[in-house]
């Protein structure tokens, strides 16, 4: 209980804010202070309550310091987190497709099994493909997929010693003397094309040691500055018609492979921003389809050495400041986005970034600072990664992981809205825009990226949820977002110099979910659009398969379109067959797809961009075919025949039955032979 004492200064001097000075006085006798005693004022000295005493905070039994599953695991070794196998490129465990609290997320009026959650490519449990089969009534999609996915995991996990390339330490890398006229031509052509992407150099001192006299002198002294050279002429030429799909062929990959032997004395040489400035000019490079077995380890070691050399967190004054950071940043964005999409945790840790971000005038393009959107969008890519992919996310409820999914959601609204509506995601794209090789790269990647979190979280909510209305919400945003993707396939360059997640992961993303909900949903009112969709994708493949000579065979994967098809006809044969007899069954069928599922947005084509039309369009342009076959007074459901209805779509293209996919995400690189 709080105790009451005298107050040290009168209620006069504490008024005026004087000091209370208190004279000797007998006992028994009135305190009266020399301040009251010379104005002749009452003094009067007044109760004060006493603080009470802090209690002492007992620390006997710390607290934990993080959510982390891995402090769970110290303290009881037996703690169990859902571990599944991680190796895989297109097929998912199915205990993912359980949400934490043991709900599936499925709509009681429908079958259909909602895709399960990852942030890669990864798309086909055993019950998706179970389902699949079922309803194709053939194991061929089983067949194709386990095939697929075994040459891609085969390719990538080899480890037989054509897989690693031989560089003799005591041998200095051969130098291509270039005329100076294909140097000046493919520095311009770099600086135009990719450095707004990755602004990481400085153009003024590249550009004078490019141009120094003593050229091959400098490339045969610093290994750093060699590798960077011949990387950035690699990277350079491809604009010139250098560059191949294939690894070992091409002028491309001839600087390349020069770059290459400089690997083992820059990786063991001291960390500077040279031997940084040289590993992501590698990296940029390995990002195309021609060398992705080496991406991961170029891009590994640049993390390292950009953390090694603390850029992230210390103060630096002097002239190359701004290099240094930006070279930190460009880093951040490269591996933020390559871990996400490969289903990896970052080894950039957020909480320990500091340093500034440097402007980058390069990156500008009409007010749009892809710089700063890219760092952005990176974050965002961080923080999906530890809320819902990491072995401590998958320890959580759905009731706590629906909120964040809510708040990274509302973060990429933020970014996108940040954007110049030219250039925003989810808005009318034109041509025109795109005026050079460097902004199309931006806005690319710009839409990309978005769709990339877009698919991401609605598949994640879609496997939360068990609330109808979210799932119908998220899986229209799904299939929309899927759509929006293949329309951007028309902006794409089929060219070596493209990297392989916007030449590939992301149209072959959207086909997996256009695939999978064709086959589920066969009279859905989009099953001629989506159809149509696998067509355009099919047609992308091809044009990948015809462009690197074989060495991609994309064409492989009009098989998934072929089979929509071939399932979507039959069912109208059916149908057909039993307009006279038994037709309530498909209409019945067809109708509670309708009313059960929702309804996407209609895209088409225009010649100058990618356009929006309404819903009630679409349905009108589909009435109105001439083509049907079908009495509009007939008492079925006329929509239900019309959309399975594939007479008049056009024939589906011919299949290569005995390729593989492995190379489409980097062909086996035999090094023997290809570094001298």
């Amino acid at each position: 209980m709080p105790t009451s004492r005298i107050s040290k200064s009168c209620d006069e001097c504490h008024s005026r804010k004087v000091r209370c000075v208190v004279p000797s006085v007998p006992s028994g006798a009135p305190v009266v202070c020399t301040n009251c005693t010379r104005r002749n004022t009452t003094c009067q000295f007044r109760d004060v309550k006493a603080r009470p005493a802090r209690k002492a905070v007992k620390l006997d039994a710390p607290a934990p310091l993080t959510g982390l599953f891995i402090d769970r695991l110290i303290q009881d070794p037996s703690a169990r987190a859902p571990l599944y196998d991680e190796f895989s490129v297109l097929r998912v465990d199915d205990r993912r497709g359980t949400s934490p609290c043991g709900d599936h997320a499925q709509n009681p009026s429908t079958d259909y099994i909602h895709p399960v959650p990852s942030s890669g490519l990864a798309f086909f449990s055993d019950r998706k493909i179970n389902s699949l089969v079922e309803r194709l009534g053939s194991a061929e999609i089983r067949n194709l997929v386990h095939q697929i996915d075994n040459a891609i995991r085969l390719r990538l996990l080899a480890s037989s010693h054509s897989d690693t390339f031989p560089a003799d330490l005591a041998r200095p890398p051969t130098v291509e003397t270039l005329p100076s006229p294909e140097v000046e031509s493919y520095v311009k052509s770099y600086f135009q094309s990719v450095h707004p992407v990755f602004p990481f150099l400085d153009r003024a001192d590249f550009e004078g040691k490019a141009n120094d006299p003593h050229l091959v002198h400098i490339l045969n002294t610093d290994s750093a500055f060699c590798a960077l050279f011949h990387a950035v002429m690699a990277l350079g030429c491809q604009y010139h018609g250098c560059g191949s799909f294939q690894p070992g062929f091409g002028k491309a990959w001839k600087l390349f492979q020069t770059s290459l032997t400089c690997v083992a004395r820059v990786t063991t040489s001291r960390d500077s921003l040279s031997k940084l400035q040289a590993l992501i000019a590698m990296a940029i490079f390995a990002m195309n389809a021609s060398c992705l077995q080496i991406d991961n380890f170029l891009l590994a070691e640049a993390t390292r050495t950009v953390l090694a050399l603390r850029y992230h967190k210390s103060s630096l004054s002097d002239a190359n400041a701004d290099v240094c950071y930006r070279a930190f940043w460009v880093v951040y964005h490269m591996e933020k986005q390559y871990n996400f999409q490969a289903r990896s945790s970052s080894a950039i840790i957020d909480n320990d970034v500091g340093c500034q971000i440097p402007p980058a005038p390069e990156s500008m393009v009409n007010g749009y600072d892809w710089f700063i959107a890219s760092i952005r969008i990176s974050r965002i890519f961080s923080i999906t990664y530890d809320s819902f992919f990491s072995v401590t996310a998958s320890t959580r409820s759905a009731a706590s992981l629906l909120p964040a999914v809510n708040h990274i959601q509302k973060l990429l609204e933020d970014w996108r809205q940040s954007i110049p509506p030219a250039y925003r995601p989810r808005e009318t794209l034109q041509r025109s825009v795109l005026t050079d090789m460097g902004t199309r790269e931006i806005v690319i990647r710009t839409h990309f990226y978005y769709f990339h979190l877009v698919m991401a979280l609605e598949r994640m909510k879609l496997h939360l949820s068990s609330e109808r209305r979210t799932t119908e919400d998220s899986l229209r945003t799904l299939l929309n977002a899927a759509g929006t993707v293949v329309e951007l396939t028309r902006f794409i360059d089929v060219e070596p110099y493209t990297p392989v997640f916007v030449l590939a992961i992301m149209p072959l993303s959207a086909l997996f979910i256009l695939f999978d909900f064709v086959i589920h949903n066969p009279a859905h009112p989009d099953t001629r659009q989506n159809l149509t969709f696998l067509d355009i994708l099919s047609g992308h493949f091809s044009v990948i398969e015809h462009a690197s000579r074989g060495s991609l065979p994309g064409n492989y994967l009009s098989r998934f379109g072929n089979m929509a098809r071939q399932y979507a006809e039959n069912l109208s044969n059916q149908l057909s067959d039993s307009m006279g007899t038994d037709a309530s069954v498909f209409v019945r069928e067809g109708q509670d797809s309708r009313n059960s599922l929702p309804r996407t947005d209609t895209t088409f084509h225009d010649d100058i961009g990618v356009s929006r039309a309404t819903t009630s369009n679409s349905r009108n342009e589909f009435d109105q075919d001439p083509l049907t076959g079908f009495d509009t007074d007939c008492n079925f459901s006329r929509d239900s025949a019309l959309l399975c209805r594939t007479d008049t779509w056009p024939a589906p293209l011919q299949i290569e039955h005995e390729a593989g996919l492995g190379a489409l995400f980097g062909s086996a690189i035999s090094w023997e032979g290809l570094i001298d």
